[in-house]
């Protein structure tokens, strides 16, 4: 063959691997805007979530030709995310339930489907990797604002953030001024703020510490009760298995290590965390606070315990519940509240009494399964991936944010990181 022609061909080679470079960036970019919009607009009420989707789904006519899920996968998927929720506000409308607001509680399943044509095309750690960038983004966003108000009150530019988080008061989460006991702070918490905790969890538990400071700092800042608990709880896991695997004996991969570098690894979330308890003892009554959400006698706890015995009557007065939900867009009187509601802050069983159990035990056991798939694999990130999401799934219940948008693109998200770690260790057995 000729030089010149075997030079051309490499030429071409070169160029098409540029050409999927350049189209891999630019959808890895769609998806960050797809994450950013979930996050800071997750209601929709800038505009910022709808133009991000349309992107998105725009994008789907470049990603269709690597769309490459089993038939089984795309039967049980367009039921769990299509059929059954579509049946599901049908069911609901023919109730007489609110068809407005059912339209917003089965179109976050969208964002599933959407994203299962586009995670093919891309590498499947990337986007996951970016969705907790994002939402590093949103600590940092928290913590900076905070500041801001706390430390320059009377700065122009304190009073014009102050001024626009009041603005999305309602709208995009809760923002203001909350009293302890005459102490006065600022109150700056979004409605995604709960999926720091995944956040949390998977830089502490990647080794990046700093960067779970951050987060564990701003969920303080936030005064998420449930938040701060399951970092708790996961940080101590954390620190646990730290303890008691080979490294923390002083031998990795048949080398001893020296005890500083345990400790430095440590020492930035050691610094932060010590710093969000100085801030939260300072407050007076929010350790009461705490205290009586864990016993169950705080002003919240009894609300949800409220919801918790109404939702239960509605079962047992109407067992089809059970079974098929009682439709999207239905509310029920509840004593959490006194009144008819639509959502409260135990979304699981929220999710049975819309949805029905078949359903949510179909939608949680995707959540399980990948968890269960990531943390087998043995490496450190597909690990960190598989506890996020399920600091996620129980984080997600404790507020109406488990059939959510942001969840169902983070559930979605760690399915097809697993799913690729399987494909990758079949092929590595057939060779």
């Amino acid at each position: 063959m000729p030089t010149t022609h075997i030079s051309k061909c490499q030429e071409s080679e070169a160029a098409r691997r540029v050409a999927a470079g350049r189209k891999s960036y630019l959808l890895t970019a769609t998806l960050a805007l797809l994450f950013v919009a979930n996050i800071f607009d997750p209601l929709g009420s800038l505009g910022l979530k709808y133009l991000a989707f349309l992107l998105a789904a725009l994008s789907v006519f470049w990603t269709l030709r690597y769309f490459d899920l089993t038939s089984r996968e795309l039967g049980l998927g367009l039921v769990i995310f299509v059929v059954w929720p579509t049946w599901s506000l049908l069911l609901g409308a023919a109730s007489g339930g609110d068809l407005s607001v059912g339209v917003t509680q089965v179109t976050p399943f969208i964002f599933a489907v959407v994203l299962a044509l586009i995670l093919p095309a891309v590498d499947a750690r990337v986007p996951l990797q970016t969705f907790y960038a994002c939402l590093l983004l949103l600590a940092v966003a928290v913590i900076a604002s905070f500041a801001l108000i706390v430390f320059l009150p009377d700065n122009a530019i304190s009073q014009t953030v102050f001024d626009y988080l009041v603005s999305l008061q309602g709208k995009e989460g809760s923002f203001g001024i909350q009293s302890f006991d005459g102490l006065d702070v600022p109150w700056i918490y979004f409605t995604s703020t709960l999926f720091l905790v995944p956040a949390f969890v998977y830089y502490l538990f990647v080794g990046k510490t700093l960067r779970a400071g951050i987060t564990l700092l701003a969920l303080g800042l936030t005064f998420s009760k449930a938040g701060l608990t399951l970092s708790v709880v996961f940080g101590a896991f954390y620190s646990l298995s730290a303890l008691f695997s080979r490294s923390a004996t002083g031998v990795t991969n048949g080398t001893k290590t020296r005890p500083l570098q345990g400790f430095r690894r440590f020492l930035p979330i050691a610094v932060v965390g010590g710093v969000t308890l100085l801030i939260l003892s300072s407050l007076p009554t929010f350790s009461d606070q705490i205290m009586d959400a864990w016993g169950g006698t705080s002003d919240t706890a009894s609300v949800r315990i409220g919801h918790f015995h109404s939702v239960m009557d509605l079962f047992v007065e109407h067992p089809s519940y059970l079974l098929v939900g009682q439709g999207a867009g239905v509310a029920f009187f509840s004593l959490g509240e006194s009144e008819n509601v639509q959502s409260f802050e135990i979304d699981h069983l929220n999710a049975i009494r819309k949805f029905g159990l078949p359903w949510f035990i179909a939608y949680s056991a995707i959540v399980f399964y990948s968890a269960r798939k990531l943390i087998a694999t043995g490496r450190k990130e597909e690990r960190a991936f598989g506890f996020a999401l399920m600091s996620a799934y129980l984080a997600a219940g404790t507020n109406p944010v488990l059939l959510s948008s942001l969840f169902v693109t983070m559930m979605t998200l760690s399915y097809f990181v697993q799913r690729r770690c399987s494909v990758l260790a079949d092929t590595q057995t057939a060779r």
